[in-house]
Parts: C-alpha cells; structure tokens; sequence
C-alpha cells in the first residue's frame, strides 16, 4: 500500500470514528466536542494534503490521523 492509499483508508476511518463521537456527544454526560473538533482539522490537514506532490506533508498528515483511537 502507497502513502496515498493508507492516507485515504485512514481518512474512512477516522470519518466513521468521528461519527461515533457525534452519535455518543451528551449521552449519559459525555462530552468528545474537543475529540471531534480535533478529529475535524486533522481530517481537513489530510484532505489537503493528499492534493500535494509532498510527501512529508502527507505522511506527517497520516500520523495525526493514526493518533485517533477508538
């Protein structure tokens, strides 16, 4: 797999994460706003990146998204 196919897996993946998030936001008191705004600009940095010919960007880009757990 190349830098822009992990980029793009790992872009589907934190999106589906941060629907999670969404979905569990004020149940039974909790509160992921500051976890899916987080999510939001890294996944927007991705986004952006992937459009780039660099490749540090896109792999810098890619470590802030494999950050993101469930």
């Amino acid at each position: 797999m190349n830098i822009a196919e992990k980029l793009a897996s790992e872009i589907r993946r934190v999106t589906e994460l941060k629907a999670q998030y969404e979905a569990l936001d004020g149940t039974h008191g909790v509160n992921v706003k500051p976890a899916i705004h987080m999510m939001d600009a890294a996944l927007k940095y991705a986004i952006k990146s992937a459009g780039l010919p660099d490749a540090v960007t896109q792999i810098a880009a890619l470590r802030d998204l494999e950050g993101f757990t469930s």
